[in-house]
């Protein structure tokens, strides 16, 4: 399958909410890209985006990968590891030699098997947190849910 991946910016806006439909997280990635704090890297082919993934830049761990979606009918194309490579690529051209991933284990296993191929390794026993999370339609709640925290360097 033939796709491109690039840094979004404003006009991607509309794009994005319709694979996740919350204009506000994307707005707020997208004001962070201006303080050099997150990177939202989108996955497209003819102009239609299907993926993205957001390298951040400010927290305890740094760089960190974080929020990676595909398309459910997009999946298997290699689109996820294709914007794990991006981001890293990213990371490693601003001069950092390592990168961070958290992934929620028990729910996420599949993240953890592809991020593990990329050569992350655990630095965490899985640990709980407490966050915000987003429904397709935009609202949020409140939820507690395990993680693990991982570590690639960066060559």
């Amino acid at each position: 399958m033939e796709y491109s991946i690039r840094l979004a910016n404003e006009t991607d806006l509309s794009g994005l909410c319709k694979i996740r439909n919350n204009k506000d997280l994307f707005t707020k990635y997208l004001m962070q890209y201006a303080k050099k704090e997150a990177y939202l890297a989108i996955a497209e082919q003819n102009s239609l985006i299907f993926g993205f993934g957001v390298l951040k830049l400010h927290g305890i761990t740094l760089p960190k990968l974080s929020d990676l979606y595909v398309k459910e009918d997009y999946r298997g194309n290699g689109i996820g590891s294709g914007l794990i490579r991006y981001r890293e690529k990213l990371a490693k051209d601003l001069g950092y030699s390592e990168i961070f991933v958290s992934v929620d284990p028990l729910e996420n296993p599949k993240m953890i098997k592809l991020i593990g191929k990329h050569g992350y390794e655990p630095i965490s026993e899985p640990y709980l947190k407490k966050a915000i999370f987003y429904n397709d339609d935009g609202t949020t709640y409140n939820k507690t849910y395990t993680r693990m925290d991982l570590r690639k360097l960066l060559n």
